[in-house]
């Protein structure tokens, strides 16, 4: 450094344009992951996605009210808590109105519920 009249300046990343849309609800929770950090999102519909730190969309989840749809979430688990990553693999945490707690995995098969008293 000593003797050097010139700056540098590194940018880690460029900053993406595209950003994440509005319609895609609130950030409910980030978690890093074997690919880097990922952003899971619950718009008003509960429908929950998955999106990159570079804001590149890697999935979603549907929510149904009555008939079940392959790898969808019942509305009645309530609003996404958070999202954990354990060994690979992505869990979700829901909490309903009767302050029911759920685990589920992103295939919607419930692993664990706690209610509360």
């Amino acid at each position: 450094m000593a003797g050097t009249r010139n700056a540098t300046v590194v940018h880690a990343q460029t900053p993406t344009a595209s950003g994440v849309p509005k319609s895609y609800g609130k950030l409910v929770t980030a978690f890093a992951d074997s690919i880097g950090t990922g952003l899971v999102f619950e718009d008003a519909e509960g429908v929950i996605r998955f999106v990159s730190i570079t804001g590149m969309k890697e999935g979603e989840l549907a929510r149904y009210q009555t008939t079940p749809t392959r790898g969808g979430i019942p509305k009645s688990y309530g609003h996404l808590v958070s999202a954990v990553v354990n060994h690979g693999t992505t869990g979700l945490i829901f909490e309903d109105a009767s302050g029911v707690i759920r685990f589920v995995t992103l295939t919607g098969e419930t692993e664990r519920e706690l209610p509360r008293n």
